[in-house]
């Protein structure tokens, strides 16, 4: 993904955002073989909620509050009528996910 203007990373389209594919049976299994995703906080992806939650099926932000950290917003089950946002810490997104470098999706 080419660098965005940090002002715009929360709100980054899926079509911008890399592919990755799934290294973990169960994450493949339960969400796809390929997901999109792109790095960004826990609090960008919280400001990204409240921008699109009534337009597009996401699940709730983590706390903020206290501590900012980096992860990922992972699109799931692309293409298909289920297909949600979600974010995730970046180490548990590392066990789950690597960068496709085959053709785009």
């Amino acid at each position: 993904m080419d660098i965005i203007n940090w002002k715009d990373r929360p709100y980054v389209e899926v079509d911008a955002m890399d592919s990755y594919k799934a290294i973990d049976r169960e994450a493949e299994r339960k969400y796809g073989s390929v997901v999109k995703a792109a790095e960004i906080s826990n609090r960008d992806y919280g400001y990204r909620f409240q921008k699109f939650e009534a337009t597009r099926k996401m699940q709730p932000p983590p706390s903020a509050f206290m501590h900012i950290v980096l992860g990922f917003l992972v699109v799931r089950k692309l293409g298909t009528s289920e297909q949600y946002e979600t974010w995730m810490p970046d180490h548990v997104f590392e066990e789950l996910y690597a960068r496709d470098t085959s053709s785009a999706v």
